[in-house]
């Protein structure tokens, strides 16, 4: 309201602030006996949609399948050789620490054992 703008000096730009942006959207009134029959022809027009979609789907499922094996061939190689090996001898120097380390714990607890006699 511009009167209460002037009596107020200004300060309507803080009250637009602070009003919900709903508030600039019309209001749509919907009585409550009609609300179902709304739902139902939601549903129906998103099922005739989905249909529609399903469609489509089936329509890109049919592609050319010809450069699959370059593919495949180009992924089995995009790991360098050299990082393989390395990997490999990792894993068999991981095995052998493990080794070791299991040995270890048997001597700790057969020391614990003896220990135990001893005292």
């Amino acid at each position: 309201d511009p009167a209460e703008d002037r009596e107020d000096g200004g300060s309507s730009s803080q009250r637009d602030e602070l009003r919900s942006p709903w508030s600039s959207l019309p209001s749509v009134y919907i009585h409550a006996d009609d609300v179902l029959k709304i739902l139902k022809a939601f549903v129906r027009d998103f099922d005739k949609l989905r249909e529609k979609e399903g469609s489509a789907k089936e329509v890109l499922q049919v592609r050319d399948s010809s450069k699959d094996g370059e593919y495949w061939e180009a992924l089995a190689h995009v790991i360098p050789e050299p990082t393989l090996k390395l990997w490999d001898a990792l894993a068999v120097a991981l095995e052998e620490y493990h080794e070791v380390l299991a040995h270890r714990a048997g001597l700790l607890a057969e020391a614990a054992v003896l220990q135990q006699q001893n005292s």
